[in-house]
């Protein structure tokens, strides 16, 4: 096997057989260094080149079983671990309200109730627009926040709330 014939893709393809660490597309500078190596490699492994069929490499049984058992707790670790905090969970459920929450105000709810939440009025619009893409009728909401109306804008807020009788105690 003639390696100065060889295109260098196939080049590529030999020295990563052969060789223990792997080599990409962009670690030789030109061809005549790639074949170097590849020379270099196959002497000091007693490698046939010319030999037809892929190089003999020596087996290393024992060192195959190990990475396996690796990859396989480390997928187990990834499972178990925790995701987020739930703050889109959280400001979705306030958001379908039909109270209408103004946007700043949810994002302080949500921002009061987790800990380590950031959650902000661009999130939370952020959430109220993936809902409408996935068709999740979501409530019109108020313009202001109760608190920073006027006693028109006030009263025309209240004309939806509704007085609900407390629950009764256990004791």
């Amino acid at each position: 096997m003639k390696l100065e014939e060889m295109p260098t893709k196939e080049l590529l393809a030999l020295h990563n057989r052969i060789a223990d660490k792997p080599a990409g597309p962009k670690t030789f500078a030109t061809r005549a260094k790639l074949v170097a190596r590849i020379e270099q490699i196959a002497a000091e492994k007693n490698n046939d080149l010319s030999a037809p069929g892929q190089p003999k490499k020596p087996k290393a049984a024992a060192k195959r079983a190990e990475p396996k058992a690796e990859v396989t707790e480390a997928s187990e670790a990834a499972e178990k671990k925790p995701r987020g905090l739930g703050v889109g969970a959280l400001a979705r459920a306030i958001l379908v309200d039909p109270a209408g929450h103004p946007h700043a105000l949810i994002a302080e709810m949500v921002n009061a109730q987790i800990e380590g939440a950031a959650a902000t009025a661009k999130s939370v619009r952020w959430y109220a627009n993936d809902m409408r893409k996935k068709g999740v009728e979501v409530p019109p909401r108020q313009k202001h926040h109760p608190a920073d109306m006027d006693e028109e804008q006030s009263a025309e807020a209240l004309r939806t709330v509704r007085v609900v009788e407390p629950a009764p105690s256990d004791d």
